[in-house]
């Protein structure tokens, strides 16, 4: 029997029999799998049996009786790295990706017989057939690493498999960048264990920017964006796959060196000493006529009403597609994409679309925090709200204020910490009609919900700093947070190394809505 193994961005599984001729895929209600997330489409992909399909020859890799489409999504369906174009026939043990999640087609009487001896495995890797050599299997043994989006050798994978790494101009670093915007040391990485690495600026000329923030040290995670300079980096984690083009910071780009900063006069050049002058003349003239004829296109423009841009502007663009999924009830969606495609200072941020806009999403996750019974989920929800700076004030006071209810109920109820691995649950469920010969199978990605409450204080003397670094050393991330918390965000007095700390417990979790408080009340 062909089955299909989903596996979200918690590693968390579930395994989906095939038996039927069409499976619907996305994250609107009534499809046959359906996936939660936010960057899968509402109507994403589509798999159906292929006619004349064959048992393969015995030893043979086969291919499945099975056939991938896109349904025009907005984010792609990519099969073994490679994006869906058409119509794609699947083999046993290919590997799709559709947002956050990573699908391999198995067949059963296959997998049995190439995985006996690794059946108490819980590794990811285990679900792509060992028998088989696929690019699937190559995709998801790659090691953590950064990969070059823009620089002298874009597209070029550079492993962190060292506790150090170093990073610069010279030949003799771990990773050498030939681009006169990096200096000879301009960084180090570091191996923090358990995947989590930090990069310390080496007192570089041009400084490092994580995610377009300037810093001197900083935790990073996969996804990451990483600058030196000119030269752009993504941290992309072991096992996870590089998909160039699917977002404006994946791009790759070629760029040369920065031109020189000063031209030296008389320098030989094998004709007159005065023509250095005439060239630099010349280039002012040029510059001087640029300059007026730009202030008059500029001057016609500013005639213009503010609110309007010309037709092919991309922020224009996102705005009016982000208000049309708005319109048609994905709000949540329409967010996503004003964050991702408009810049910060841009002028649309202030129309009436753009805020609308924000308005009916906060409105959107509001009700959901209402709904949701898991705490944590319920309270990043609430942090997304007020921690959104276009969202009105309004709003924002009422996400404050649930947190606050949220948090004194927490507070009263005293729990006992806990230590718990929630086993994933999934469900398959197949429905008849009693007068129909029609059946739905639904396939929903499991959520699994884990409630650490820690409200015990390590014995004995020292800083809150040094307690909680000594919780998180050990492991116990939770109970480092519940120490630096009310620091960080109540009393406004924390130290940069307890702040510091926080952010990186906060990005070994996931948790962005914490992250993102933290830089909205402590910038960089």
């Amino acid at each position: 029997m062909w089955k299909l193994v989903i596996e979200d961005d918690e590693a968390k599984r579930t395994s989906v029999p095939l038996t039927r001729d069409d499976y619907t895929i996305g994250r609107k209600e009534g499809n046959t799998i359906r996936l939660t997330e936010r960057n899968v489409s509402r109507e994403h992909a589509k798999i159906h049996k292929a006619n004349g399909a064959h048992p393969p020859s015995h030893g043979a890799t086969p291919d499945s009786p099975f056939v991938l489409e896109d349904m025009n999504s907005y984010n792609g369906v990519y099969v073994n790295g490679l994006r869906v174009a058409q119509p794609q026939k699947l083999q046993h043990g290919d590997l799709i990706q559709i947002g956050d999640y990573r699908i391999v087609l198995q067949d059963e009487a296959l997998t049995d017989a190439e995985v006996s001896n690794n059946a108490t495995t819980q590794d990811m890797k285990s679900t792509v057939p060992t028998g088989v050599v696929s690019r699937a299997s190559l995709l998801l043994e790659r090691p953590n690493r950064l990969v070059m989006l823009a620089g002298p050798t874009p597209g070029a994978e550079f492993p962190l498999d060292n506790e150090r790494t170093t990073i610069g101009r010279a030949e003799d670093c771990t990773i050498s960048v030939n681009h006169n915007s990096v200096s000879r040391l301009h960084c180090e990485v570091h191996s923090l264990g358990e995947g989590r690495y930090e990069v310390v600026d080496k007192g570089s000329s041009n400084g490092v920017r994580v995610n377009g923030s300037d810093l001197r040290r900083s935790i990073i995670e996969p996804g990451d964006i990483i600058e030196l300079g000119d030269v752009r980096f993504r941290f992309v984690g072991a096992g996870q796959i590089f998909l160039p083009g699917v977002g404006e910071s994946q791009q790759l780009e070629a760029i040369p060196d920065r031109p020189p900063t000063s031209i030296r006069p008389g320098a030989p050049a094998g004709g007159s000493p005065l023509l250095p002058f005439v060239i630099v003349g010349a280039l002012v003239a040029v510059i001087v006529v640029g300059g007026f004829w730009f202030m008059q296109q500029r001057n016609n423009q500013n005639r213009e009403s503010t609110e309007h841009t010309q037709p092919d502007d991309p922020e224009q663009i996102a705005l009016q597609a982000a208000k049309k999924e708005c319109d048609e009830g994905n709000c949540d969606l329409a967010h996503d994409r004003l964050v991702a495609k408009i810049d910060k200072k841009s002028p649309l941020r202030q129309t009436s679309d753009y805020q609308n806009i924000e308005t009916r999403w906060a409105d959107y996750m509001l009700q959901q925090a209402d709904k949701e019974m898991d705490v944590g989920k319920k309270r990043r929800m609430l942090r997304d709200v007020q921690g959104t700076d276009t969202v009105p004030q309004p709003r924002r006071n009422i996400a404050a204020a649930k947190l606050a209810e949220l948090d004194a109920a927490t507070s009263a109820t005293n729990p006992i910490p806990t230590n718990t691995n929630p086993t994933p649950s999934a469900t398959h469920t197949q429905t008849v009609p009693t007068n129909t010969t029609t059946t739905t199978a639904t396939a929903t990605q499991p959520t699994a919900t884990a409630t650490a409450t820690h409200t015990a204080r390590p014995s004995g003397g020292g800083s809150v700093f040094s307690q909680a670094q000594s919780l998180s050393l050990s492991g116990d991330n939770s109970g480092a947070r519940a120490l630096l918390e009310p620091r960080v965000f109540g009393s406004g007095h924390a130290t940069s190394d307890e702040i510091n700390l926080l952010r990186g417990i906060c990005k070994a979790q996931h948790d962005k809505s914490c992250t993102a408080a933290i830089a909205q009340k402590y910038p960089q």
